[in-house]
C-alpha cells in the first residue's frame, strides 16, 4: 500500500520520532547525574580509600541522595526542584573536604594536596577522597547549573488573560484622564 507524503500514518511517525529524540535530549541530565551517583557510591572502594572515614560517609550518602534526585527528576515532570537540590549536594561535595576533616583527625588545610604530593600512603589515601570529592562536587554543580540556566531560558512567558488585558486597558484609560 501507498502512503503519501502528507498522509496520518507519515505524519504520526514524524511525530512519535521527534517526540522520541526529544525524550532522549532530555534525558541526558539525568542519566549524567545518575552514572556521578552511582561513581560516588563506588568510589571508595575503587580509590582505596574506605579508611578515610569521613570521605567515604559523604562519598556514599552524596552519591545515594544524588541517585535519588536523578530518578525523581526523570520520574516528575518539573526537573528543577530536584537539579536546586543537587545544586547543594555538589556544593556539599565540594566543600566536605574543607570543613570535614577526611585525614580522621589530621587537619590537611583548606587546599588538599596533590596524590602526587602525599608521601605516606595514608596521606595518598586522604588525597585521593578529597580530590575525588571535590571533582565529583564540580561536576554536580556545572551539571544542575547547565539544566537550571537552560531550563529559565525555555520557560514560556505566561499568556495575558482577558482579565489582565482588561485591567491594563483601565489603568491606560485612567492615567489619560
Amino acid at each position: 500500500m501507498r502512503s503519501w507524503a502528507g498522509s496520518p500514518a507519515n505524519t504520526n511517525h514524524a511525530i512519535a520520532a521527534t517526540q522520541h529524540a526529544r525524550r532522549r535530549y532530555q534525558a541526558w541530565p539525568t542519566t549524567t547525574l545518575l552514572a556521578l551517583a552511582a561513581w560516588l557510591v563506588v568510589s571508595p572502594l575503587v580509590l582505596s580509600t574506605t579508611r578515610v572515614t569521613a570521605g567515604g560517609v559523604s562519598a556514599v550518602s552524596a552519591g545515594l541522595a544524588l541517585a535519588v534526585l536523578a530518578v525523581w527528576a526523570r520520574a516528575g515532570r518539573n526537573r528543577i526542584p530536584p537539579f536546586m537540590i543537587a545544586l547543594s549536594f555538589g556544593l556539599w561535595l565540594l566543600l566536605a573536604p574543607s570543613m570535614w576533616e577526611f585525614g580522621d583527625g589530621v587537619d590537611t588545610g583548606l587546599v588538599p594536596i596533590t596524590p602526587s604530593q602525599a608521601i605516606e600512603p595514608t596521606q595518598a589515601m586522604v588525597a585521593r577522597a578529597e580530590w575525588n570529592s571535590i571533582l565529583a562536587g564540580l561536576l554536580t554543580l556545572a551539571l544542575a547549573g547547565a539544566v537550571l540556566v537552560t531550563a529559565r531560558r525555555r520557560r514560556p512567558q505566561p499568556a495575558a488573560s482577558a482579565g489582565t488585558e482588561h485591567s491594563r486597558h483601565a489603568r491606560a484609560a485612567d492615567e489619560q484622564r
